[in-house]
């Protein structure tokens, strides 16, 4: 009996391993609804800086809640410090159609 398997169908290459890594570390995210809600990086994983020289601060940012905490770093967050997840807020649809 001719053994089926050769070198050529039992490779995998490295793309398809990373992305089969990738997709079984975040299946347990994508399964559960909200399983990220509690989840926290600290300060030094995000990069935190106290004062923000790109304008990009904290209390521009959509993740930041007032007065001084964000939803994805834990403890208390300054407004008028930045780090690298910085995600600028969608523009208020009234202001930009006043202006138009």
């Amino acid at each position: 009996m001719k053994n089926l398997e050769t070198p050529e169908t039992t490779q995998v290459s490295r793309r398809k391993l990373l992305v089969g890594a990738i997709a079984v570390s975040a299946a347990p995210l994508l399964a559960v609804p909200g399983a990220h809600a509690n989840v926290k990086l600290s300060k030094s994983a995000v990069k935190f800086l106290a004062v923000a020289g790109n304008g990009k601060t904290c209390g521009s940012c959509k993740l930041f809640q007032a007065p001084a905490s964000c939803a994805f770093v834990e403890g208390v967050t300054d407004p008028n410090g930045t780090c690298w997840i910085w995600q600028g807020k969608p523009a208020d649809p009234e202001h930009v159609a006043s202006n138009t």
